[in-house]
């Protein structure tokens, strides 16, 4: 009750450390608020406009195109991670020039990788259309202009995460929504999948005009600061986008061996009937996407100052396992029903159950990846230990699974998800107090 009267406004805090720990929880619910508004629109969108448009033989290639995006945005992610952790620790030292210089240099450096990783990631579609079972067209290349956006955006984001600059966040989110399902709704029938993927970047460059937008007075100054102000940083740098890349790529590798053995291995009924469920297990991922947005840059401010921040990690995995749980019993027992109201979905009503089962992968998942987020904030990648071999293995035993099954893969995932959480339960317990400040650190 204390601690609600202090959320509240009605009591102050009594220390620095309570007054983070309120900010934390205010700034969580607020963004949290105007994505959950974002996300009704964009559920219509995957759950309605996507399957009613796109043809059957089509949708199963959705996914697989969509990992494809993601794999070309691996370097941009890495450094994102990296110039997130950065730009927050100068932001809290107060440290305005090195602040507005790393914004500037990551603008010019991001436009010149859009482009070189345009062309050069170009020459793949031949092989990746074939793969896919689709014919080489226009929505290959925007499948890669999206790829490169979708990495863009998590940059623009990070820079409105480490300053703090939430209420942008959540003006982007609820402005790109509505666009999407106009864009969905209008392109789809005519363009297909390229329709698809311009659905899909038209948001993305919304966000991006939002962020620029907020980051401006930032922007506007950055004339003063030098060319890579933060240069002594480097080996600081390098050291923590090395940890950062070796978990990102074997997210990728992992999320690519799935997306692709569903789709060339399982038919295009069964492929589309995952592409579904999909879109409703991933609700489950929507707490842990706002918390993980919120959790960085407080973690990491907590980490500088000295300060303990395993509260914040332990309530909102808490929060996202029990949303999740209940989500995963709300989807068993509606979702028969639910596919039967709909022509779209009738054909996949037999798939209801398996929505359920993978709501509590996703689930476990988005919460291993909250304890992920919070140990990068405080710079602890012992992790890697059991994250790495459970993804090579994981990707193995799906690649060599003879005669595979969409239930037989859940399985897989599901044995990788409990094993991955175990370890992370096991590495947050032995992660005592904070770590002191590196001496790089301004």
């Amino acid at each position: 009750m204390h601690f609600l009267r202090q959320l509240l406004g009605l009591t102050p805090p009594e220390d620095e450390q309570r007054s983070l720990l309120i900010a934390f929880w205010r700034s969580t619910v607020g963004v949290f608020v105007a994505l959950r508004l974002a996300d009704v629109l964009n559920a219509i969108t995957g759950l309605w406009v996507i399957p009613s448009k796109l043809p059957q033989e089509t949708l199963g290639a959705v996914l697989p195109l969509l990992q494809a995006g993601a794999v070309l945005a691996i370097p941009i992610s890495i450094f994102a991670m990296v110039f997130t952790r950065h730009l927050c620790a100068y932001a809290v030292a107060g440290d305005t020039v090195r602040t507005r210089g790393l914004l500037r240099d990551a603008v010019v450096g991001m436009c010149i990788v859009f482009l070189l990783a345009f062309a050069i990631t170009s020459a793949i579609l031949p092989w990746l259309c074939a793969v896919l079972r689709i014919p080489l067209s226009a929505a290959g290349y925007w499948t890669i202009a999206y790829g490169l956006l979708a990495a863009f955006t998590p940059m623009a984001w990070s820079a409105l995460q480490a300053l703090r600059k939430f209420g942008a966040i959540s003006g982007g989110a609820l402005l790109a929504a509505p666009i999407r399902l106009a864009a969905m709704f209008l392109l789809l029938p005519t363009l297909g999948l390229s329709g698809y993927f311009i659905g899909q970047s038209l948001p993305l460059l919304i966000i991006l005009s939002v962020s620029l937008w907020a980051l401006r007075p930032l922007l506007k100054g950055s004339h003063t600061a030098p060319f890579f102000a933060w240069r002594n940083e480097l080996k600081s740098m390098a050291s923590y986008a090395g940890f950062i890349a070796l978990g990102a790529l074997a997210a990728a590798l992992q999320g690519a061996v799935i997306t692709f053995v569903i789709r060339n291995r399982l038919t295009d009924d069964t492929s589309g009937a995952y592409y579904l469920i999909s879109r409703f297990a991933e609700i489950a991922t929507y707490c842990g996407t706002t918390f993980a947005t919120v959790l960085f840059p407080f973690a990491l401010e907590a980490r500088l100052k000295g300060y303990s921040s395993r509260a914040f990690r332990s309530g909102v995995i808490g929060f996202v396992l029990l949303t999740g749980g209940l989500l995963a019993i709300v989807l068993y027992w509606i979702l028969p029903w639910f596919f039967t109201l709909l022509p779209t979905f009738e054909s996949y009503s037999g798939y209801a159950p398996q929505a359920a089962y993978l709501t509590v992968i996703t689930t476990l998942n988005a919460a291993s990846t909250l304890h992920f987020t919070h140990a990068a904030a405080d710079d602890r990648f012992s992790y890697l230990w059991f994250t790495l071999p459970c993804a090579l293995l994981l990707s193995v035993g799906l690649l060599f699974l003879p005669n595979p099954t969409l239930q037989t893969i859940l399985h897989l995932l599901c044995g990788a998800a409990v094993f991955q959480f175990i370890g992370c339960l096991w590495h947050g317990a032995i992660c005592g107090s904070p770590r002191p400040a590196m001496s790089s650190e301004p």
